[in-house]
């Protein structure tokens, strides 16, 4: 049977794979639009339509709604899933105030992660579509620094100074752990905050490519040695929480 649902994403985004998550958690079919950030923004704005604000993914077409949160693409799966609820009624001020949490520390993650990666030529290489020549990749070096400028510019990533973004992903991750001393999931079963707090150690430590695929050198720019040595728990838990509740499409 064919997908009537379309999710637009963008493959290597944290926030992206939420969404992903929570599809494949409830067993729904959909199709996939990869965006190409700079060079894909017309074509987004036309899938999307007129809407206020800037546009970003994921978005999830449903024929019926526009999604344009991850949040609302998770309640919209509940809703017509069949699997348990990610987030049940009963805990949802709960799971919010772990998504605002995780978002706090996500952006600050990428304001260091976009430091990185306009400092690698080969990281940026790794951005460009799959049909932009090899050899032509390390020319257009000047053109992806300029493209991750704009994506500075549009997240506002440049408020970010270095050791306040630190501080912000440090303050989630210990936040995470002490929750994590009443068992394997922040809310007693596994749902949405879990989901959303693994996607927050994508800065320090990626998942394994079977998940979220990677360039060599895209990975070495999202791995932080020393934080993922310090934070080596949380780490594992993420790779377990993966290994039990990551259903991947078939």
């Amino acid at each position: 049977m064919a997908p009537t649902l379309t999710l637009i994403e963008l493959s290597y985004s944290p926030w992206s794979e939420r969404a992903r998550w929570a599809l494949d958690h409830h067993h729904l079919l959909y199709r996939r639009i990869f965006h190409e950030p700079v060079i894909g923004e017309r074509k987004l704005r036309r899938l999307v339509g007129p809407r206020p604000g800037r546009y970003t993914v994921p978005v999830l077409l449903t024929g019926e709604e526009v999604l344009t949160e991850s949040w609302d693409i998770a309640s919209y799966a509940d809703r017509v899933g069949a699997s348990t609820p990610l987030i049940p009624k009963a805990s949802e001020a709960a799971v919010r105030d772990w998504v605002e949490q995780a978002d706090r520390a996500m952006a600050a993650g990428r304001a260091i992660f976009s430091l990185r990666l306009l400092g690698s030529g080969p990281a940026r290489d790794e951005t460009l579509p799959a049909k932009v020549p090899r050899w032509l990749r390390p020319l257009s070096r000047p053109f992806t620094w300029l493209g991750v400028r704009w994506f500075v510019h549009k997240y506002g990533l440049s408020a970010y100074e270095p050791a306040r973004a630190l501080a912000l992903v440090r303050t989630f991750f210990d936040a995470v752990r002490a929750a994590l001393t009443r068992g394997d999931y922040l809310l007693g079963s596994f749902g949405y905050a879990d989901i959303v707090a693994a996607g927050a150690l994508q800065s320090i430590s990626p998942v394994a490519d079977e998940y979220i695929k990677l360039g060599k050198a895209s990975r070495a720019i999202w791995t932080d040695a020393a934080l993922m040595a310090e934070y080596a728990d949380l780490v594992a838990w993420r790779d377990r929480l993966y290994a039990r509740h990551r259903r991947t499409p078939g």
